[in-house]
């Protein structure tokens, strides 16, 4: 993995705790307090669950594009792969979600030709 695709639970262990891990899914609690930033990652595809609303800036690396993210209680969803970026708690209160990341998805896109 390069510098700009670091596992996120390696280069932000203070705010990416493992729950659990097995061979298909890793669980991992995420949580940013207000005006945390956190350093370089990427996630492979997965399940996300918020557990503290909050407002997060999301800055995609690859496309140099930002995105506001209304992190809403109990908001939960599928995400795709995602490309390095880097996150930062812009409002007043810890934004916190659980990610199921799922390890066969990420194993399918490293086998998926380029191009």
């Amino acid at each position: 993995m390069s510098a700009l695709g670091q596992d996120a639970a390696k280069v932000a262990p203070n705010q990416c705790k493992v729950r659990t891990e097995n061979k298909d899914v890793r669980v991992i609690e995420f949580t940013l307090a207000p005006g945390e930033k956190d350093k370089v990652h990427t996630h492979p595809a997965g399940w996300y669950y918020v557990t503290k609303p909050g407002t997060m800036k999301i800055l995609n690396l690859d496309t140099g594009k930002t995105v506001m993210w209304e992190a809403k209680e109990g908001e939960a969803g599928w995400m795709e792969a995602e490309a390095p970026h880097l996150s930062e708690n812009v409002g007043t209160s810890p934004v916190g979600f659980i990610l199921v990341e799922v390890k066969s998805a990420a194993k399918a896109a490293e086998k998926k030709p380029k191009g």
